[in-house]
């Protein structure tokens, strides 16, 4: 019910955007790129899984320099084995698809942008892995609703084109219950934005 409603106020969103594109108090624009992300907690080391990263944005111009920005995002998290991980670690690789809506201020300028702000994500569905090759989804207990902290920055090439860095990390626990231990997932974005 939750990502029905995620998607219907996503269309809202759109069509309200083109509505009012005419009176130039919004933008709109597309983004695509891929995370590098890393789950604290798990044992397991270094940003070494990417995931896919796309969907659209839109930001109500308040002035010059200001705007109030609202995305809605697929977005693929998690984490994987590598050389350096803990051998103690009984996870080979665990993936998290979400959606997810950050809400975010954002500064302009010259060519450049610097935005800060909170996302609110629901896992779709995860996949965890362990060491043996196991599929152990069922056993892991996460949570389904996370709230995130969003810092991004924004180099504009053109009118139309961006390209954008952008940190967060999850403020609750991935897990339930406290007593499973804490998770706590951080990612990096590298994206490009194509403004409508």
């Amino acid at each position: 019910m939750r990502i029905k409603l995620i998607f219907f106020l996503g269309f809202l969103m759109l069509s309200t955007v083109v509505k009012l594109g005419a009176q130039n108090r919004f933008k709109a624009s597309g983004v695509a790129g891929l995370n590098l992300s890393q789950i604290d907690g798990d044992l397991l080391t270094g940003f070494d899984l990417p995931g896919l990263h796309a969907g659209m944005q839109v930001s109500a111009i308040l002035s010059e320099r200001w705007e109030l920005g609202v995305e809605l995002l697929y977005n693929q998290q998690g984490s994987q084995r590598n050389l350096y991980s803990n051998s103690q670690s009984i996870y080979d690789k665990i993936r998290l698809n979400m959606v997810e809506a950050p809400v975010q201020i954002l500064f302009n300028e010259w060519k450049f942008q610097l935005s800060a702000g909170l996302s609110y994500a629901r896992i779709i569905n995860a996949e965890v892995i362990d060491v043996s090759g196991a599929i152990i989804t069922e056993q892991e207990n996460f949570r389904n609703d996370l709230i995130n902290v969003v810092l991004g920055g924004t180099f504009n090439f053109s009118e139309r084109w961006g390209f954008n860095v952008r940190w967060s990390r999850s403020l609750n626990n991935l897990r339930q219950n406290k007593s499973d231990g804490l998770f706590v997932a951080r990612n990096l974005g590298i994206r490009a934005l194509y403004y409508f």
